[in-house]
């Protein structure tokens, strides 16, 4: 007849402690990676993505210093382009200036003013004076304004002079434009009746904020009386 196992108190409390102690540390584990691991499994993946960041940074800089020659170069140019624009703008035009061309075309040509009426200056552009320097552009610490003056030039000419008057507008370059010709012929059997009546607009362009200085036209035979706007001048050469 076969003996039957006895039940063991003992045994049956070595395995509570077993399981306990297994049990214990399986909570320890899950507390170590709540605590711990999985803080710097999360520190980890931001090191990473700061990393990434990182490195796409530095290769934006080593590109910037492989050529940085270049760029010296293209900076220099941009600078000096941007002096050699500003530079023919002349800081202020005054009334003087208006009449200068007046004067100039009377030295060459037939006419007869009527009228010169000198408009106000208006704001074309600006360019605010943090924008300048941040540019770190030399010689300008100031906002850089550019305005423009037109002028109306009402007079009696002939279809020859009318071209003397032109050109001798488009001689003073890029800082005067000519904005409107308007001219009618007037038909008639008397002298006056063959020339031509109408209006020539011109536009003067400024920038101040350069650091230049306002030069006076020279205006001496004018002001001593040689020259009367409003008359026909006969030139001897003409």
């Amino acid at each position: 007849m076969a003996s039957k196992k006895k039940f063991s108190v003992q045994s049956l409390n070595n395995q509570k402690v077993f399981l306990y102690v297994v049990l214990a540390g399986l909570l320890g584990f899950l507390a170590f990676y709540m605590l711990v691991y999985q803080k710097l499994e999360e520190k980890t993946s931001t090191l990473h993505s700061e990393n990434v960041n990182l490195r796409a940074r530095v290769e934006e800089l080593k590109e910037v210093y492989d050529n940085m020659e270049g760029y010296k170069l293209m900076i220099d140019a941009m600078d000096k382009d941007i002096h050699e624009k500003l530079s023919i703008f002349p800081a202020d035009v005054r009334e003087e200036d208006a009449l200068v061309i007046a004067v100039d075309t009377l030295n060459k040509a037939y006419v007869k003013y009527t009228t010169i009426n000198i408009g106000d200056k208006e704001d074309v552009y600006e360019i605010p004076a943090e924008t300048v320097k941040t540019a770190g552009l030399n010689d300008y610490d100031d906002k850089i304004l550019v305005q423009k003056r037109s002028v109306s030039y009402v007079n009696n000419t002939d279809y020859i002079n009318l071209k003397t008057l032109v050109e001798t507008v488009l001689e003073y370059g890029g800082v005067k434009k000519i904005n409107n010709i308007i001219y009618s012929k007037n038909d008639g059997d008397s002298e006056s009746d063959s020339f031509l009546t109408g209006t020539i607009e011109v536009t003067d362009f400024v920038a101040e904020g350069t650091g230049a200085e306002y030069t006076a036209p020279d205006l001496k035979d004018y002001e001593a009386g040689l020259y009367d706007l409003f008359g026909i001048v006969k030139n001897p050469n003409r």
